[in-house]
Order: C-alpha cells, then sequence, then structure tokens
C-alpha cells in the first residue's frame, strides 16, 4: 500500500512524520499508519527540549490519531531513544505527540475540546478512552495552550471564593475583568492564598493593577492592603445585600423564637417574602408582609430598613451615595435590632469600598460570579475531582479563553 502514502500524509497531516505505508487491522477494527521521522531531525529531550546525547537506541512506539470514518487510526514509528544531561535516558522529542503521551496532540485536541462544552463522561464515550486518560489530556492541553499574556496587562481584577468539595475546603479564583478570563486559581481563601498571586505577577504587573472587586473578606482586604496599596477596592453589590438579608432573616428567626402561640402564626411561612426584591413580589407575598406589618413592629422596622436600602441602587453621584449611607446607617444604629446595627456598623467600616461601586460606573464582580457558576458545573458533572491538580486544568480549558484552533 506504499503508493496510498500520499493519501495517508494528506489525510493524517502529522508534522515531522514521513509516511512509509498503511495496513488495515480487521481484528482491532482499526487501520495502523507506519511511519519514521524525518531524516535531519534533532534528537531533543521531550522533558526540557535540550538535545541529548550518549548512546543512541531505537524504539518502536504507537500513537492513536484522529479516526478515518468508522475506523480508529493509530501512528507507528520508530524513535530514538538518548540521554538527557538533565532527565537522563528519555526518548527524543517528536513534533506530533507531547512527552510520553500515547496520542497525538491532533487527538488530544479533539478530546479538550468536547470536554470544554461538555464532560469527561461524554468525551470517554465518545473516543473510547478511559476517565483518566481524558483527565491526563486535558492537563496536557492546558499546560500547552493556556495563554502566556494571561497576567500581563491587567488593569482590574476580581477575586472570589468557591468551595471545591465538603468540610469547608475552597479554592480562591481570580479574573480579569476587562477581558472575562479567569487568570489564576489557588488553594484556599487566606491572605496568604491571595498574596501568592500577587507574587506571581511580580512588581512590575503588579503597579498596574488600579481596581480589585471583591467580597468583604477581610483576609482578601489584608492582602490587597499589603502587595496593591495603590489599588481601589470595590465591594461586590450582590455581597453587601446578602449581608443585609442575612440581618433581616435574623432578626425573622429571633421574633420566631420569642413570640409562639397565636401571636407568632402571622410569622410563619415569612421568610422568602420578607428576603424577595420589594420590585418582585407577588400578591402572596405581600398579604403575608401586611400581615407581618399588623403584628409585629421589631421585624415591621427591620423590613423598613431592607426596603430602604434598596434606594442606594437607584443612586448615580457617589457623594449622594455618601450621605444617603450615612443617614440609613444612622437609623439603622439607632434601632434596637443587634443584627441590623451589626450590619450598619460594617457598611461604615467598609464605606470607600462600596462607594467605589458608583466611582467605578456601578462595577460589581458578576463576572466573578459566573465564573463561580462555571466551576461549580464543572464539579457536578465529574462528581468532584479528587485533586486539585485535575480541577484547575478543567477550569482553565473552560474559563482562560484557551482557543483549541486557532
Amino acid at each position: 500500500m506504499r503508493s496510498l502514502a500520499p493519501l495517508f500524509r494528506f489525510l493524517l497531516r502529522l508534522q515531522g512524520l514521513v509516511v512509509l505505508g498503511a495496513e488495515i487491522d480487521r481484528e482491532r477494527d482499526r487501520v495502523v499508519v507506519r511511519g519514521r521521522r524525518h531524516g535531519n531531525a534533532k534528537l531533543r529531550c521531550p522533558s526540557c527540549n535540550r538535545l541529548m546525547g550518549g548512546e543512541t537506541r531505537w524504539t518502536r512506539h504507537e500513537w492513536r490519531h484522529l479516526a478515518l470514518g468508522p475506523a480508529a487510526c493509530y501512528v507507528v514509528a520508530d524513535i530514538r531513544e538518548g540521554r538527557c544531561p538533565e532527565h537522563g535516558r528519555m526518548v527524543e522529542s517528536v513534533p506530533w505527540a507531547w512527552g510520553r503521551a500515547k496520542h497525538t496532540k491532533s487527538f488530544d485536541r479533539q478530546v479538550a475540546s468536547l470536554v470544554q462544552v461538555s464532560n469527561k463522561s461524554a468525551a470517554e464515550r465518545m473516543f473510547d478512552v478511559s476517565w483518566r486518560t481524558v483527565g491526563r489530556i486535558v492537563e496536557r492541553v492546558v499546560d500547552a495552550y493556556l495563554p502566556d499574556d494571561l497576567l500581563d496587562d491587567v488593569t482590574a481584577i476580581a477575586v472570589d471564593e468557591t468551595a471545591y468539595k465538603r468540610k469547608h475546603a475552597y479554592i480562591t479564583v481570580v479574573t480579569d475583568l476587562e477581558t472575562g478570563r479567569v487568570i489564576w486559581m489557588g488553594e484556599g481563601k487566606s491572605a496568604e492564598t491571595l498574596g501568592k498571586f500577587f507574587e506571581k505577577l511580580g512588581p512590575e504587573r503588579a503597579a498596574e493593577i488600579e481596581l480589585v472587586c471583591m467580597d468583604m473578606s477581610g483576609a482578601y482586604r489584608k492582602a490587597v492592603e499589603e502587595h496593591v496599596p495603590h489599588a481601589d477596592i470595590v465591594y461586590d453589590r450582590f455581597h453587601i445585600v446578602k449581608l443585609l438579608l442575612e440581618a433581616l432573616d435574623e432578626v425573622r428567626r429571633e421574633e420566631c423564637r420569642n413570640t409562639g402561640g397565636i401571636a407568632g402564626h402571622p410569622l410563619k411561612n415569612t421568610r422568602f417574602s420578607l428576603l424577595r426584591n420589594p420590585k418582585f413580589l407577588k400578591p402572596k407575598d405581600e398579604e403575608k408582609i401586611a400581615r407581618v406589618r399588623h403584628s409585629n413592629r421589631r421585624l415591621t422596622r427591620a423590613y423598613e430598613l431592607r426596603v430602604s436600602f434598596e434606594d442606594l441602587w437607584a443612586i448615580e453621584d457617589e457623594e449622594e451615595a455618601r450621605d444617603f449611607l450615612m443617614r440609613w446607617t444612622r437609623s439603622a444604629l439607632m434601632s434596637r435590632l443587634m443584627p441590623m446595627r451589626r450590619f450598619a456598623k460594617t457598611i461604615r467600616d467598609h464605606l470607600d469600598g462600596i462607594l467605589g461601586f458608583f466611582r467605578y460606573w456601578r462595577q460589581t464582580s458578576g463576572i466573578a460570579e459566573g465564573m463561580n457558576n462555571k466551576i461549580q458545573l464543572a464539579i457536578h458533572q465529574a462528581h468532584g475531582f479528587r485533586s486539585l491538580s485535575a480541577l484547575f486544568a478543567m477550569v482553565m480549558l473552560r474559563c482562560s479563553g484557551i482557543d483549541l484552533f486557532a
């Protein structure tokens, strides 16, 4: 079948491979293409790309390639083995496969492209490979295709944490607010964790950071003030409202505990009605809130504070927003509702960062929250990850802007 060599060269398109022939393996339902390296190819280490010397030995290797129609395709070639000054005896680097991989780069890209939009199980079934093989392919592809400029020209970032397994195991995710790409991930949610990002960024690139959008985490704030003290901190609107709703719900729970019998009946099943945005109340919600207004003054007062706080987001001027927050916190501090008083003190302690929402054209970390949803989807689809390296590779494959066919 030597006359078919030009056809297979056209179909395979494997750089650096000289096609010698092909044969059909009917027992295993596959096509086997035989080839060799170009005669002028240099003997290089697959790990460090250094020239290798020492005694040269030839060994036969096999790589799985893209399918030819319904039949699987494998490439078989004799390649050399030499001695690397750093890694010892190694099989030479070949341009159509990575390191010690048993698949061609084209096959790896095709598997990874499916994982980008689906999950490992789908790739496992479609390509008839094991779950662990898919994981190794993803890590190889990410290592090869992860953009080198992820940390360059970064001026605005969002920092957030997300849980990757039970028992309070978290990872910190840093997203570029301008490109919408995940640019770094680290284990934990401490100041030391975020500090590692700034250390990797380096002093020159860190000096370009102008804006950091995050929640009110004291740990993250400490890391930002230590490594990029010149950057403005903006606290995310979502987390501010979340703290307010938690304070309101704490008041509701206290009143439910302290009010029993018939007097406590109007407070039953009111949680979600009280927490829902006043703009989107349904008739049933309005009925429940009306019962609360007629039966419990403390919870009514807390709800009124919650409703009035919504007026903040309609303000466009920073100074006007500052005046509003000072008036609102004064009212909350004068109430006898400890959860609302604590929330008011938190607002005053973080006032400048909250006002950043108005200073930077209503900037939020919504992009980071969206990335967290993608990360949680990947974790759910995989039913969890045994190693952080596998999780990081999957997230970077999906969220860092990798283009496998550019």
